[in-house]
C-alpha cells in the first residue's frame, strides 16, 4: 500500500508539471525546453537552464506589431501557486533569431501576473495568488518597442513548496513590425538576474502568510 501511495504521489508531481511551449498556435515557434519529456522544472536559479531550457531553436518565428498581442501557450496547467512573467531580448546585429542563445544582460520584462493577496488562507490551491491561468496568456506589446527579431521567455515561479522555487520556463521566437523608437530595459541576464535567499524566490506561503508580495526581477518595461 505504502508503495501504491508512492507511484500514485509522483504520477500527480509529473501531472502537475507543464511548460510554455510556443508562441501563436503554431508550435514552430518555441524552442522546445529541455524538460519537455517530463516537463519538470528548473530549481537552480545559477543554471545556464534559466535562460531558455537550451534545447535548440524553432523553425519559425512568430510576427506581431507593436503594440500588438503576443499570444504565449503552455501545453497543461499549471497547477501551482506563484507569478509568471514574460521577457525578451532582442536579437542584435550579426547573430539571427535561429542561433542565439541570449546570453548576457540582454533580457527585459514586458509582462507580470499573479495577483496576491495578503495575509489571506488557503482556499482550494492557489495559496493566495488569486488570478487565473488563461491559455494562451495574452500580453500586450508597447507601442515603442523596437522592430527586429527576438526571443521570449516565458517563467512561471511555481512557489506551492516552502523554499524550494520550481521555475516552468519556455521560450519562442518572435519579429516585431512596425516597431517604435523606446530603449527597452532595465536589462538582466539569464541567469543572473535573480540572487540567492531573495524573499520573492524563497518564502513560505503556507505559513505565516506573507502580508505583501513583489515578483522576482526588474519592473516591466512599458515604453
Amino acid at each position: 500500500m505504502q508503495f501504491l501511495s508512492i507511484l500514485l504521489l509522483l504520477a500527480a508531481n509529473v501531472e502537475a508539471h507543464y511548460h510554455f511551449q510556443s508562441i501563436g498556435s503554431d508550435s514552430s515557434t518555441g524552442r522546445p525546453p529541455k524538460n519537455r519529456q517530463d516537463n519538470g522544472p528548473v530549481t537552480s536559479i545559477t543554471s545556464p537552464d534559466m535562460r531558455c531550457n537550451q534545447l535548440g531553436t524553432a523553425q519559425n518565428t512568430f510576427k506581431v506589431a507593436a503594440g500588438g498581442s503576443m499570444p504565449v501557450y503552455y501545453n497543461q496547467g499549471p497547477w501551482h501557486q506563484g507569478p509568471y512573467q514574460v521577457y525578451m531580448a532582442k536579437v542584435p546585429a550579426g547573430s539571427t533569431v535561429q542561433t542565439w542563445d541570449g546570453a548576457g544582460e540582454v533580457w527585459f520584462k514586458v509582462y507580470m501576473g499573479g495577483n496576491y493577496t495578503g495575509g489571506c488562507k488557503y482556499t482550494g490551491g492557489n495559496y493566495c495568488f488569486v488570478d487565473t491561468w488563461p491559455n494562451p496568456l495574452t500580453v500586450t506589446l508597447p507601442t515603442a518597442l523596437p522592430a527586429g527579431d527576438y526571443l521570449v521567455r516565458a517563467e512561471h515561479l511555481a512557489m506551492h513548496i516552502a523554499n524550494q522555487p520550481q521555475f516552468y520556463i519556455g521560450c519562442g521566437q518572435v519579429t516585431i513590425t512596425e516597431g517604435g523608437n523606446g530603449a527597452p530595459g532595465p536589462l538582466v541576464a539569464f541567469p543572473g538576474a535573480y540572487q540567492q535567499g531573495d524573499k520573492a524566490i524563497w518564502n513560505n506561503f503556507n505559513y505565516p502568510k506573507p502580508q505583501s508580495y513583489t515578483p522576482p526581477g526588474p519592473p516591466v518595461w512599458t515604453g
